[in-house]
């Protein structure tokens, strides 16, 4: 019943039992709400005793359908519910039989349609509920509890003038009760048949929807260049793991040259493994379809930890700026000096596009690095020069928005820019149009951060940021080791943060939403790459002069 293939399948189904649970009480409640209208009506114009017995006992099973209703929607009591329920169920029909022979005597009660078709709709739902095993209970018991009745009330009720026939002897009822228990049979083969037919379904979709190993999910975001979902990756065996699939364009994957950048960004993003940058685990072509997958984070990025931050007031503490700018530095010191290419050689890959949409944090408090698809592996070549921008305007260092040639140390000022936004909650060289911006990066300098946090001045943040600020690259950190030697320094100065402090500010600004708030200031879960997407379309792809 449970290959290893539909396992998950029914793992997920069983914890969201509450929801189809909440459905079956649902009707439940509205079927108990119609049994007091029909009984009310019994009362006044048909048999006063037995309708107003009924009335009594349809609103008190109302009244219990409607209180589960609540506790089902509130998620409480879900596991005990589900078992409690069929049970409450099973005396309806009991209760039934029992008031109809005390007010109308046996033969009316056994000559009655109503008991046994609630026995029926008892055992549909059981069928509806995809729990195998609970038709065929309550089968037995509804048959048991059928006979009981009979032997303990019925039988002992007048017949009011019937004939004492075979219909109302016991042998009858002992056929009804095993028609009874059949019926659950059938209900227990018919729930394992859907089920299985529900499993065979899963996996022949699964089969269709799978993007190669990968089940695509949700989409969570489109650039100009391609789409990033979110995936599970489903090999053999059942078990699955979270991944984010980057897929191109289907025009673009019919131009050779655009295929070869986005094999090379696949590749460059598999030689990057480090823990502070997001990781790239495959590559592939599935239905005419170039992809890549990459390590799905958790969290948000750090563009939407800035805005929320500011919106709810919340001052983000200098000891956790310097512990995401010194593990954003790590990361770069990895991708400048320590990865190497298929030969061993070294890449020196230089980013170019370091900016808060594409820094994640995730909400166990880890930062990664992510969005490599403009970032440019210099190899034995000190420097690169590019004849158009690349990346965020607003965060370019001042010799990129100048055109001349650029190495790592542009990373180290868009770093420098990133670490004064977090520590200021606000914009540095933004203008209104991208020339005042561009005129801003290439003469405007940056503000001390003191002059917006005045318990910081005489302190050294406005001195690291003076330095890692500077508009001459010469006058700048040199290496990101160098950089993130600093930020340790003063993560010491201002106190280690705790463990748990980074994800903790994660969680109280994901319960801040900011005024105007667009998808990319959501608290929605943030995957590798999806801030990369949401920027290619303004991002211009670079002519290298080799």
């Amino acid at each position: 019943m449970r290959s290893a293939r539909t396992a998950p399948l029914w793992a997920e189904f069983d914890a969201k039992v509450a929801v189809l649970e909440l459905a079956v009480v649902r009707t439940e409640q509205a079927i108990s709400f119609v049994g007091v209208i029909i009984a009310l009506y019994v009362a006044l114009f048909v048999a006063p005793a037995m309708g107003w017995t009924l009335a009594v006992c349809s609103g008190g099973t109302t009244l219990w359908f409607t209180v589960e209703r609540m506790l089902l929607a509130r998620g409480r009591g879900v596991r005990v519910l589900r078992w409690v329920n069929p049970v409450i169920e099973l005396v309806i029909p009991a209760v039934g039989l029992v008031v109809m022979a005390r007010t109308q005597g046996a033969a009316y009660a056994l000559a009655s349609w109503v008991p046994p078709m609630l026995f029926v709709f008892l055992i549909l739902l059981s069928i509806v509920r995809l729990r195998p095993a609970l038709p065929l209970v309550i089968g037995v018991v509804g048959a048991l509890e059928y006979l009981l009745v009979y032997l303990l009330v019925l039988r002992r009720e007048p017949l009011l003038g019937y004939l004492d026939g075979a219909l109302y002897r016991l042998p009858m009822q002992v056929v009804r009760s095993i028609s009874i228990a059949l019926f659950g049979g059938m209900g227990m083969v018919v729930s394992t048949t859907l089920r299985r037919t529900v499993g065979q379904a899963v996996s022949q979709t699964r089969a269709k929807e799978l993007f190669g190993k990968y089940r695509i999910g949700a989409k969570i975001a489109s650039g100009g260049m391609g789409t990033v979902y979110e995936a599970l990756y489903c090999p053999e065996g059942g078990f699955q793991r979270k991944v984010a699939i980057k897929r191109v364009h289907a025009h673009l994957a019919q131009e050779p040259s655009f295929v070869d950048s986005f094999r090379a960004e696949a590749e460059l993003g598999a030689r990057l493994a480090h823990p502070n940058i997001v990781a790239v685990f495959d590559f592939g072509l599935v239905e005419d379809t170039y992809f890549f997958a990459m390590e799905h984070i958790d969290g948000m990025d750090l563009l939407r930890l800035r805005k929320r931050c500011k919106a709810g007031g919340i001052s983000i503490p200098t000891r956790l700026v310097a512990l995401i700018g010194r593990e954003i530095a790590e990361g770069l010191a990895f991708a400048h000096e320590v990865a190497l290419d298929a030969e061993g050689k070294p890449l020196h890959v230089v980013h170019r596009d370091l900016n808060p949409s594409n820094v994640l944090v995730s909400r166990t408090g880890q930062i990664k690095i992510s969005d490599f698809g403009v970032a440019k592996a210099l190899g034995d070549r000190l420097e690169v020069e590019t004849r158009h921008f690349v990346g965020k305007m607003s965060y370019l260092a001042p010799e990129q928005a100048r055109g001349e040639a650029f190495d790592a140390r542009a990373d180290l000022f868009s770093l420098g820019l990133v670490v004064w936004e977090l520590l200021c909650l606000r914009r540095v060289f933004e203008r209104q149009t991208d020339a005042e911006t561009l005129l801003a990066v290439m003469g405007t300098a940056a503000p001390p951060p003191s002059s917006l946090r005045p318990e910081l001045a005489g302190g050294p943040w406005d001195a690291f940021c003076a330095k890692a600020l500077a508009p001459d690259p010469g006058m700048r950190f040199q290496s990101a080791r160098e950089m993130a030697t600093a930020l340790g320094a003063l993560m010491e100065h201002d106190g280690v943060p705790r463990p748990d402090e980074l994800s903790e500010l994660v969680r109280r600004a994901e319960q801040v939403e900011p005024p105007g708030a667009t998808p990319d200031a959501s608290g929605e879960s943030v995957h590798a790459s999806a801030a990369s997407s949401r920027s290619e379309a303004a991002t211009v792809r670079e002519e290298v002069k080799l």
